[in-house]
């Protein structure tokens, strides 16, 4: 066993024993926090708490259980909405839903929100609706989204080709990380692409 001078007059036993004990203790520790950090970030990683409830449109041409269908009108527009539900019990902020992509049958044109004391309003200028801006949802909220589609790119589309719209595409931020998920729409959404006599585009 050395032995350590401290200060004048005081002598400290050095023990390279509990030297060794104390640098164990603190490589389990920092292991200890390395395998909890891995562990919240794998379940932020998996974390998908968000859905989507109830439906609410414009005039369609068939209302079923799983389905509308809208018949395409050149230069027409067609609203529907639904509440976007956070099932987890983590809040999450939503930044961006995308419904449909530019060049589809149904281009999405813009997007409102509501609380869910509001949900089914559809009106445009409707005072409860206001701009699409990120939001953050607590553990079991809902909010009421609406969407402003309008009918193009008919000339991209055979006569007659069928497009259903099932799906958004959140990004939502939880834990610090932000992530993207594809969320089933409470109805999917149909359209048939119009005959050649209805798609100016088509007959140019």
């Amino acid at each position: 066993m050395g032995v350590v001078r401290k200060s004048h007059g005081a002598v400290m036993a050095y023990d390279p024993v509990l030297r060794l004990k104390a640098r164990a203790w603190a490589l389990v520790a920092y292991v200890a926090v390395l395998a909890t950090v891995a562990a919240i970030v794998l379940f932020a990683i998996r974390y998908q708490p968000l859905s989507a409830a109830n439906f609410a449109s414009g005039p369609v041409t068939s209302f079923g259980p799983n389905m509308v269908r809208v018949e395409y009108a050149n230069g027409g527009a067609f609203s529907f909405g639904f509440l976007i539900v956070n099932d987890g019990q983590l809040p999450v902020k939503v930044q961006k839903i995308q419904i449909t992509g530019q060049s589809a049958l149904l281009v999405t044109a813009g997007l409102e929100t509501a609380s869910k004391r509001y949900a089914g309003s559809l009106g445009q200028g409707d005072p409860f609706l206001d701009r699409f801006v990120p939001f953050t949802l607590v553990g079991g909220d809902r909010r009421w989204i609406v969407a402003r589609t309008r009918f193009g790119n008919c000339g991209r589309f055979a006569a007659g080709t069928f497009e259903t719209y099932s799906r958004f595409k959140g990004t939502y931020s939880v834990l610090g990380l932000t992530k993207h998920a594809w969320v089933r729409l409470p109805k999917d959404i149909g359209v048939n692409s119009p005959p050649d006599f209805a798609c100016p585009a088509r007959a140019a």
